[in-house]
């Protein structure tokens, strides 16, 4: 009696889809606190009694800043997993482009969970009294998303072209798209860091644009030419 049954192709089920959405729900919940902060008087550079006495007042939406970057973390992550997945899929193993990838989007993941952790120190310290600390946290908790994202995205999507360009995965356009961003962005953050530093917030958009359109490429079901892994 026959006991073998066919191979499941990649990427239909439901949970599948949901950590190949992830990356759009990591750029809904990092928006937010964004426009949060942006739209916020309480000012990081302003003097320290005066940022303090801003941050306690608009207390919540400081709170919701910093649950929301947690959250975006955590889904920049579940989505590396399915970004992972899905180069690996084409690249078949090792799969280095792939692992390369991975880590590089974990590193991005983790620094928004450390700027919701500083964001909430300011607000703790701000409570206690102690505006320099509040301040400095504050400082902390914006810039390094600003200072470390364009490089980190960069490399990211740059191991993301390689692959796609190579192996496929992704439509051609995607790829080409992918390398085309990566050059842009390097020369923004060339620009940001030797520049006025006033790039922050579009280098910001663009890594958030880019996050989304992968993600909503890797919701479909991808059928790779070759189902036998490893033979490359």
């Amino acid at each position: 009696m026959e006991t073998h049954h066919e191979a499941r192709t990649p990427g239909t089920t439901l949970a599948e889809k949901l950590g190949a959405s992830a990356g759009l729900w990591a750029v809904l919940w990092l928006t937010i606190p964004y426009l949060i902060q942006r739209s916020s008087s309480a000012d990081p550079r302003s003097p320290a009694e005066e940022f303090v006495r801003a941050l306690l007042s608009e207390r919540m939406n400081w709170e919701w800043v910093t649950a929301l970057r947690i959250m975006g973390g955590i889904m920049i992550i579940w989505f590396m997993g399915s970004l992972a997945a899905r180069l690996r899929l084409a690249e078949g193993e090792p799969g280095r482009l792939a692992s390369i990838a991975s880590g590089i989007g974990t590193v991005w993941g983790s620094v928004w969970l450390f700027s919701a952790m500083f964001n909430s120190a300011a607000i703790l310290l701000a409570a206690d009294k102690s505006p320099e600390g509040a301040r400095f946290a504050a400082i902390l908790s914006r810039e390094m998303v600003l200072i470390l994202t364009p490089p980190i995205v960069f490399a990211l999507s740059l191991a993301t072209s390689f692959a796609a360009l190579r192996f496929g995965g992704f439509p051609a356009l995607y790829a080409r798209a992918s390398a085309a961003f990566s050059a842009i962005l390097l020369v923004l953050a060339l620009v940001e860091w030797y520049g006025p530093g006033n790039l922050g917030a579009i280098n910001l958009t663009l890594a958030f644009g880019w996050i989304a359109a992968t993600s909503a490429l890797l919701i479909p079901t991808y059928h790779p030419p070759d189902m036998v892994r490893g033979s490359r």
